[in-house]
């Protein structure tokens, strides 16, 4: 028994031993594959005769450490990267009295980072060149410069460098310094003012020009003040730039310069591609003018933006009313989407790229389920639109709104009254043309609420539900023409932009692009509008009753605007 006892012992023994080796394997395997970055910290910045040394504590497993040097407001001074812990900030510089802030992050061989443990914080004490004269040294007043922080006990040594070779050198025993123009008059370009220490560290830099063309003030044309805008291409015009010899366009996001474009010589227009921006960022664009690679001394002009979410592609509407349609109509598809290209189905799957492209009109020769999309360049597509055409006849029916807001006064020197005078005399035409043509019409009395009428709507089984009304603006400027429904789903998107379409056609201001309005989307807040309330509902805004233009145009023009509001309708649904 006790021999069995052992034998038992030993088999734990030996296969606990042979798990915890395998569990011992796995983590040793797993620590190979993805080392784990120990915590470190950043212990000093110190001064060496190369330059500044930043002295960071060992991270387990770390191959290479990057380091950051930030100023108070968050701007990227440098960047270097280490593969050992005493990391050199070659050529750093700073202005005296600057606040500093260090960042370093530790790396392992798969690219995986972990940051110090704090930020480093350092003032910087060092003298610094402060400019006097501007960038350009002048004949009858030599190179001046100040030492700002200059210390009466410190020792600093100023070199002047022409394409990287020493071309003058002084001890500084003040910290006003003047160099006369006869040291330099035989030089063309940039001159470079250096500032060493005692141990020979470097502490400063200045760049200064001698000969050198003056570049010409830039001017943007276009745009001329800041901009909010879709996230889009972006046209711009500029002028200047007189003896430049190259022209960029930078662009900063959230304040941090991301891009520089060169651009083509003697342009004066640039479309910045949508490519290069992010939605929901600020931005501020930048044409610069340089000689050759001065960019001290560039000529630059810019202007502030913001750029929202990228536009959805307009949503695919019909010709033709599908709820009861004639065998053998044709009906044509569109979209308010320039450019945009359509896609449809026939067997009730999603369409996407791979289905057919709308081309030519669709003949409707028995019940047929269509589903479209608009797809096009730099816009979310369309979302998608279902028309379920059945082929049947019967009596039309509509319902007409017109305002009830006997307080809302238009441009009285026009003659316009009442919003609710003036669209009910507007409806009443339209009811009578709509009678005319075989329509049952139905008509709210401006006594009653929004409620009562969409009751009554629902009740007499409407087709259509369309309230009519007229428009105004806190700087009574606004015109145009705009019409809403509920959402780009709505049952009732083709017969709204097939009114609107149609009525935009005789209104006076279609040169103005800003009249353009188009169909716009309530998402709720418009009860006539809304596909909760009503199965067909849409408000049409028939131009500003508060400008005397758009008023004197529904006052001269009610029957044209009637008997286009009763055709679009007729041609919809018959």
């Amino acid at each position: 028994m006790n021999e069995v006892k052992k034998q038992y012992i030993i088999i734990i023994t030996i296969s606990v031993a042979i798990i915890l080796c395998f569990l011992c394997f796995l983590l040793g395997y797993f620590s190979y594959k993805e080392p784990k970055l120990g915590e470190f910290h950043i212990l000093n910045l110190k001064e060496e005769i190369e330059g500044y040394y930043l002295e960071v504590e060992k991270s387990h497993h770390a191959v290479s450490y990057e380091a950051i040097i930030t100023n108070q407001k968050g701007e990227e001074l440098f960047k270097t990267e280490s593969f050992n812990t005493n990391i050199l900030l070659k050529n750093f510089t700073a202005n005296y009295g600057e606040h500093l802030k260090i960042h370093v992050t530790a790396k392992n061989k798969n690219g995986t980072k972990k940051e110090a443990e704090e930020v480093y914080e350092y003032l910087w004490r060092n003298a610094s060149f402060k400019n006097i004269n501007g960038r350009y040294i002048d004949a009858k007043k030599g190179l001046s410069l100040l030492l700002y922080g200059y210390g009466q006990n410190e020792k600093y040594t100023l070199k002047l460098e022409y394409l990287n070779q020493v071309i003058y050198e002084e001890i500084i025993k003040t910290d006003n310094i003047y160099v006369p123009y006869q040291k330099l008059e035989g030089y063309a370009g940039r001159i470079t003012a250096k500032l060493y220490t005692e141990r020979n560290c470097l502490i400063s830099v200045y760049n200064f020009y001698i000969n050198t063309p003056v570049i010409g003030k830039m001017n943007l044309t276009s745009p001329t003040k800041s901009l909010k805008t879709r996230w889009n291409d972006i046209k711009f015009t500029f002028q200047g730039g007189t003896n430049a010899t190259n022209f960029y366009f930078n662009i900063y996001e959230e304040g941090v310069k991301k891009e520089r474009i060169e651009l083509p010589n003697h342009v004066e227009t640039y479309t910045l591609p949508a490519e290069y921006l992010n939605e929901e960022k600020n931005y501020y664009f930048e044409i610069e003018a340089a000689y050759l690679d001065y960019e001290e001394i560039s000529e630059k002009v810019g202007i502030e933006a913001y750029i929202g979410k990228k536009e959805t592609t307009n949503p695919v509407y019909t010709s033709h009313n599908p709820s009861f349609i004639k065998s053998g109509t044709k009906i044509t598809l569109a979209t308010r989407t320039p450019e945009a290209v359509i896609y449809y189905t026939l067997d009730g799957t999603e369409p996407n790229e791979s289905s057919m492209i709308y081309k030519t009109p669709i003949t409707i020769q028995e019940d047929t389920l269509l589903k479209t999309k608009a797809i096009s360049n730099r816009r979310y597509d369309s979302e998608t639109n279902t028309y379920d055409f059945k082929i049947g006849e019967k009596d039309l029916v509509v319902y007409l709104s017109p305002s009830n807001q006997s307080w809302n006064h238009g441009n009285l020197e026009s003659g316009y009254t009442t919003e609710m005078q003036e669209m009910n005399q507007l409806a009443n035409i339209l009811e009578r043309i709509l009678k005319e043509n075989g329509v049952i019409v139905y008509k709210n009395k401006s006594s009653n609420d929004i409620n009562t009428h969409l009751k009554e709507s629902n009740y007499v089984k409407s087709d259509l539900h369309l309230a009519i009304h007229s428009n105004a603006s806190s700087s009574k400027e606004a015109r145009g023409i705009e019409i809403y429904i509920d959402k780009p789903t709505s049952k009732s998107l083709s017969i709204a932009t097939n009114l609107y379409q149609n009525l935009y056609q005789i209104y006076p201001n279609k040169s103005d692009p800003s009249t353009n309005r188009g169909v716009k989307y309530a998402n709720g807040s418009l009860g006539e509008a809304n596909d909760d309330f009503i199965p067909c509902g849409t408000l049409i805004e028939i131009a500003y009753h508060d400008n005397y233009e758009d008023a004197k145009w529904i006052l001269e023009k009610r029957e044209e605007i009637a008997n286009n509001i009763a055709n679009s309708i007729l041609s919809y649904y018959r």
